[in-house]
């Protein structure tokens, strides 16, 4: 399939599951929490059906990589952080529609290869 091809699908796949109105630009710098608005269960689902629809192998995805958990919210956070001892950060590596798409070409979620 050729990249025209595939950006199409990928992009009618964006729009479809996180309900993005035609009148939007999507590019490859838009992300897909902070401007796609997935996050928690939403991403976990939305991802889930990125790595079936286009037949992605999920390699090393990680979901915390790149989400906070449905409720990981501030008390969890203490909770964790200083009453676990256990390191925590809200901080997250950004994912970007442009990264779905390099992941759909190579069938294959390898988190290096996708970030260049």
């Amino acid at each position: 399939m050729d990249d025209r091809r595939l950006w199409e699908r990928l992009e009618a796949f964006v729009r479809e599951e996180a309900a993005v109105s035609s009148k939007r630009r999507i590019t490859g710098n838009t992300s897909v929490s902070d401007d796609l608005g997935q996050t928690g269960d939403d991403a976990d689902i939305f991802m889930d059906r990125f790595f079936t629809r286009f037949e992605v192998d999920r390699g090393d995805y990680d979901f915390g990589r790149y989400f906070l958990m449905e409720g990981e919210g501030i008390l969890y956070h203490v909770v964790r952080k200083y009453l676990l001892r256990k390191p925590h950060t809200f901080k997250r590596e950004p994912l970007t529609v442009d990264m779905l798409c390099k992941a759909a070409s190579l069938r294959k979620w390898d988190s290096e290869a996708i970030k260049e």
